[in-house]
């Protein structure tokens, strides 16, 4: 089809309805979006270290240090810190935040950073 020569109304409106059609389908554009569901993971990780975070510190104060095997320490006489085991809640977190960086790590590694 040639371009029409656009001698009458009709044939206008006919040649600018076809190039129109074409468009119809193209619906609304959209210059951006909102994900909410990579927003809903960041909370959602920082509310989990948050309450990991106050989990652990609530833990480890109300746990009592056991004496005899591990001595208070001191430097220089002006820092002293009662040494004593790993509670079994800060190894679980602990394997839980490595486990996490080595997946992250490992996939990008094969994937690539696809974000």
């Amino acid at each position: 089809m040639g371009m029409p020569s656009g001698d009458s109304p009709q044939k206008v409106k006919a040649y600018y309805d076809y190039l129109n059609g074409h468009h119809v389908i193209d619906g609304r554009v959209q210059t951006w979006h909102v994900d909410w569901l990579s927003i809903a993971w960041l909370w959602g990780f920082v509310i989990a270290l948050v309450l990991g975070a106050a989990l652990w510190v609530k833990q480890y104060r109300t746990t009592r240090q056991r004496v005899g095997i591990y001595p208070i320490d001191t430097f220089y006489g002006w820092t002293t810190e009662g040494a004593g085991p790993a509670t079994l809640f800060f190894l679980v977190l602990t394997a839980i935040l490595t486990g996490f960086a080595v997946v992250i790590v490992v996939g990008h590694i094969i994937w690539g950073q696809t974000f």
